[in-house]
């Protein structure tokens, strides 16, 4: 392996359990035993990663509870740890592995005496309330069997049966993500904790109101935030997509905002952010305050340092673009912040909406702006469509506004939408986040980005005045 294939990549040591946590999985290490381990690629699902990782080398099915690192770290290349537990623990093993019960180690069953430790504090951990702890449902072993049990009597009256083989996504003590193959249509599995758990309330509602935009909800299990749901039919918006996908997902975008209109003080009630222009100008001057201080501590250019006067110049302009949205007539309609290719799904002329996280209350332009901005980096060579991709959006809006409010709306969105983006979950009033370098650079990122959409909107501007 390179050094760069090896920066990009995690190291993890397994802690993989079987029989509920009673016995670990051991290399013998002469007298010692040593835990096995994996490297993954960052950025990928954890969960997905290792699981998939575990059954190439060693043939073994299992899952995973959660992940914790070597506190403190030496660096960032440290190895991380991954609990786990074996799904059939009967199952034969390959050479050079064994299971050894927890109650026979102790500190110096280990060549490094640090894996006792950490194997230790994990499970013993569990389920506890102390200040290390990890709690939540599913960070006991075992947990794979309740859940399964629990789906198999919700699906009983729909003659459907759990086949066994399932897909892990996402794991943590109060998150995860699964797909459960049944002898009919896949089921997922998500279960949402903090900052999250809005998502659970959010779903729910969604797909009370507006089912045909969103999975159907087989089950749910409130105590755990979590709810089962069927596979939906479709397929992700791509580069390879016809550009009558990518005109489906505008128009039933626009259906489900209207469809939202007199429904906005449930779904904020349900946990859905208030990003209403007036909510949006009341950050301004807070937010750009923060970027001043952020662009003192930029310590190399380019990019370009945002002087006080440009930000200030910046916000003005910002605030102007927020009420003319506000006057626009367009009312405030269900967004989606997280408007993504992965979170759509197509099929022929229906859509599917999923990963409600970050639903908000709004300008509806705001989420037009993010499909937009999604197929022009996906499609560049289609730049000449993205005008007939707007009309699809726009027209649905016509019997709300006038058309020159809505051409307006649209020019102002993009300014609009980063903004939106960048404030919408508060993590820029967070001092102790803003405190790591990544974090401020990507907000000083930003605050430019803003500048060249601002810079943009006034040379239109200009060029609407010239003869």
């Amino acid at each position: 392996m390179s050094a760069q294939q090896q920066i990009d990549r995690n190291t993890y040591r397994l802690i993989l359990t079987r029989r509920h946590g009673t016995e670990l999985l051991c290399f013998p290490d002469g007298p010692h035993y040593a835990l096995p381990s994996v490297d993954i690629p960052r950025q990928q699902r954890v969960a997905e990663q290792i699981n998939n990782e575990v059954k190439k080398r060693w043939d073994l099915d299992t899952y995973s509870l959660f992940s914790f690192a070597c506190e403190p770290p030496a660096d960032s290349s440290s190895p991380q740890f991954q609990i786990m537990e074996c799904t059939y623990p009967n199952g034969l093993l390959p050479p050079l592995v064994c299971w050894v019960p927890l109650s026979s180690l102790t500190d110096t069953s280990f060549r490094d005496s640090g894996d006792f430790r950490k194997i230790h504090a994990a499970l013993m951990g569990i389920g506890t309330d102390g200040p290390s702890a990890n709690t939540g449902p599913f960070a006991m072993p075992g947990w794979l069997g309740t859940l399964q049990s629990w789906i198999q009597q919700r699906i009983q009256p729909l003659d459907l049966q759990l086949t066994g083989q399932f897909q892990q996504l996402n794991a943590s003590p109060a998150f995860n993500l699964i797909r459960f193959e049944t002898n009919g249509p896949a089921l997922w599995f998500k279960a949402v904790g903090e900052p999250n758990l809005h998502e659970f309330r959010i779903v729910s509602t969604l797909a009370t109101l507006f089912p045909s935009f969103l999975p159907h909800i087989v089950a749910s299990r409130p105590e755990w935030h979590a709810w089962l749901m069927t596979e939906a039919e479709g397929t992700m918006p791509s580069a390879d997509s016809d550009f009558a996908a990518w005109k489906t997902v505008s128009a039933r975008l626009a259906e489900l905002q209207i469809a939202s209109l007199h429904e906005t003080p449930r779904l904020l009630a349900a946990g859905c952010r208030d990003i209403s222009a007036t909510s949006l100008l009341n950050c301004v001057d807070d937010f750009f305050a923060i970027m001043a201080e952020l662009m003192k501590h930029q310590t190399k250019t380019p990019p370009s340092v945002l002087s006080p006067e440009d930000l200030l110049a910046l916000s003005t302009r910002l605030k102007d673009a927020l009420s003319d949205l506000a006057a626009s007539g367009i009312p405030d309609t269900l967004n989606h912040l997280d408007f993504n290719p992965g979170n759509i799904l197509v099929s022929g002329d229906r859509c599917i909406f999923i990963d409600w996280a970050e639903a908000a209350i709004g300008h509806p332009f705001l989420t037009f702006q993010y499909l937009l901005e999604h197929f022009t980096r996906l499609c560049p060579e289609s730049f000449s469509r993205q005008a007939e991709l707007t009309s699809s959006y726009a027209e649905q809006w016509e019997c709300f506004a006038s058309p020159l409010a809505i051409s307006r709306s649209l020019t102002l969105a993009p300014l609009a939408a980063v903004f939106t983006y960048a404030v919408a979950n508060n993590t820029w009033r967070d001092s102790a986040r803003l405190a790591h370098p990544q974090t401020a650079a990507y907000f000083r990122s930003l605050a430019r980005r803003m500048k060249r959409e601002a810079d943009a909107l006034e040379n239109r501007r200009i060029e609407c005045l010239c003869p």
